[in-house]
């Protein structure tokens, strides 16, 4: 390899290195060439074995390469070789769906310990109730979450409350009621929210979750367009 071809491998996958957390904020994606947040990105960095691994928690030591958290970035990053031949390692040809899957369960694993912090609310007349608080000057909602798979009436229903009360948190729709009753804990969720803890709290770690977990799985079904276009 030429001094300007190392230069530029170098550069390309700057900010991987050996600390993840640390430096500039902007990271340079393998794929699309776009400097972004390094929490709307993915990175990856070689296993001992020789094997590209995907370091979604940012934690691994050892060189990183970075990439848009999506799914079509990141397949273009393995079919086109770029993460091979920028980690000198082998690329796993199903390393999107295990990304996917990673995001999912981190997601998931955020709002679980939101759960455990009193700062999830589950069950239709809760969540009507958490939003009459949100309106009345109570606890803030970060995020309306209701199940990708639940019922439409009880969805149309808590999102017309939402649109009423100008609610400016989020609608999450990612999560199936098994996904979302696993993390929680509880039978059969369907309608849920997450409640603000202030700047830098757990809401705020889990919308950055569901930011990259879009990439992947839409913010809400399709399905849903019509009951969201005046949301």
């Amino acid at each position: 390899m030429s001094r300007k071809a190392a230069q530029d491998r170098r550069a390309q996958i700057r900010g991987g290195d050996h600390d993840a957390k640390g430096g500039d904020p902007l990271r340079k994606c393998l794929a699309t060439g776009a400097s972004l947040p390094k929490e709307k990105m993915v990175r990856f960095v070689a296993s001992p074995d020789g094997i590209v691994v995907p370091d979604t928690g940012n934690e691994l030591p050892g060189r990183g390469a970075w990439v848009t958290a999506d799914a079509k970035a990141i397949g273009k990053a393995v079919t086109k070789g770029l993460l091979s031949r920028a980690l000198e390692a082998k690329t796993p040809i199903d390393l999107p769906v295990m990304v996917e899957a990673l995001l999912i369960k981190r997601a998931l694993s955020m709002l679980g310990f939101a759960k455990r912090a009193g700062l999830v609310v589950t069950g239709f007349e809760r969540v009507k109730e958490a939003l009459d608080h949100d309106e009345g000057g109570g606890k803030r909602l970060a995020a309306l979450i209701e199940a990708s798979d639940g019922a439409a009436d009880g969805r149309r229903s808590v999102l017309a409350k939402a649109k009423a009360i100008e609610l400016a948190a989020p609608v999450c729709g990612q999560f199936t009621s098994g996904e979302l009753s696993m993390a929680l804990g509880s039978a059969n969720v369907i309608h849920a929210c997450l409640l603000s803890a202030g700047t830098g709290g757990l809401h705020a770690r889990f919308l950055e979750e569901i930011g990259r977990t879009a990439g992947f799985r839409a913010m809400t079904p399709a399905s849903w367009a019509r009951e969201l276009s005046d949301y």
